[in-house]
């Protein structure tokens, strides 16, 4: 089942015989251990959530700072979300039939 607000699964390409399937899914729905694709200058990097963090402020939109493992041996990369955000889940990674 998919979590509230999410988009369904699609095919996101075929590269090196490999399907990624992708999702839209609330910020507010990431647990840890789930893995996103993030945008970077026109391209799309792996994001491996270690993770989650909500924070209210009065006054404030309510805030999601996601954590990921450390990136090659340095600084864990973080990405902060206002609640609400659609980030993009990858589900599953597969060798495509020949």
């Amino acid at each position: 089942m998919a979590a509230p607000g999410a988009s369904e699964y699609r095919p996101y390409g075929r590269r090196m015989n490999v399907d990624y399937y992708l999702q839209k899914v609330p910020v507010e729905s990431v647990r840890p251990g789930f893995s996103l694709a993030v945008g970077e200058r026109g391209d799309y990097r792996l994001f491996r959530v270690e993770c989650t963090q909500m924070t209210q402020r009065s006054g404030q939109p309510v805030m999601f700072t996601l954590t990921s493992e450390a990136v090659d041996g340095g600084a864990p990369w973080v990405l902060e979300c206002e609640a609400g955000t659609p980030v993009v889940r990858v589900l599953a990674v597969c060798k495509a039939a020949s």
